[in-house]
């Protein structure tokens, strides 16, 4: 049975990198937005391991099993990315939990906007299909994700803090967004459990350094849905 694990922060928050994102850096980013919270593209596709004698399995556990092997020095593994790697900005509304702030309405009978200042953050994190926790040094050793320059943390935090207009018949959050690179890898182990394997169809998702300031406002007629409640 497949076991979906999207939107996990994985592993320990070893940096927490947190900007307040100004009014100058409130713009929409160059690449195809994705609304996080109901994005599913790591496990979107199942990967799967074809060992030398002819066993394959679909379980994502027995997958990372397999592909843990590349840790010892007796394996030899490499990675070849399939198709083109694909640059989305990721948006979550900001994670206000206990502070009380947002959304703002503004769906009554004022014909005045609201204006106010809405501050959040929301953690980004490393992803892949194969189980619930990641081995960054494995991946970029193997060269999965390597291409995307992140640093060493498996989770980095985003604050952003922004001004916000709300109109008459409208409703706001603001946004908080991350460049991601999204890559589909095939993986040759040699040697290691019945002599080697084929390890396809690996999803990982990487934060971008360069997408560290994106916020922005989320705002949608009234009696339509913020991204946090689609």
């Amino acid at each position: 049975m497949r076991i979906v694990r999207m939107g996990v922060v994985v592993g320990a928050l070893t940096t927490a990198l947190a900007c307040t994102v100004p009014a100058a850096f409130a713009g929409e980013a160059e690449y195809p937005a994705v609304n996080g919270h109901t994005d599913d593209w790591v496990n979107g596709a199942t990967p799967t391991v074809v060992y030398q004698n002819g066993l394959t399995d679909t379980d994502p556990a027995r997958v990372k099993e397999a592909f843990e092997q590349c840790k010892s020095q007796s394996v030899s593994c490499a990675a070849t990315t399939v198709g083109t790697p694909e640059r989305v900005t990721k948006w979550f509304d900001v994670e206000n939990t206990g502070t009380g702030t947002g959304p703002l309405e503004n769906c009554g009978q004022s014909s005045s906007d609201i204006k106010q200042q809405i501050g959040g953050m929301h953690a980004f994190a490393w992803g892949w299909n194969v189980g619930g926790s990641i081995d960054i040094e494995l991946t970029k050793g193997v060269g999965i994700g390597a291409s995307a320059q992140y640093n060493e943390t498996n989770t980095e935090t985003k604050t952003g803090s922004i001004d916000i207009t709300v109109k008459p018949g409208e409703r706001g959050m603001l946004k908080v967004g991350h460049d991601m690179e999204r890559i589909v890898s095939d993986v040759t182990v040699q040697g290691g459990k019945f002599g080697g394997a084929k390890i396809s169809g690996l999803r990982t998702e990487v934060p971008l350094k360069e997408g560290a300031k994106r916020a922005a406002p989320d705002i949608v007629p009234c009696g339509q849905k913020l991204l946090m409640e689609q």
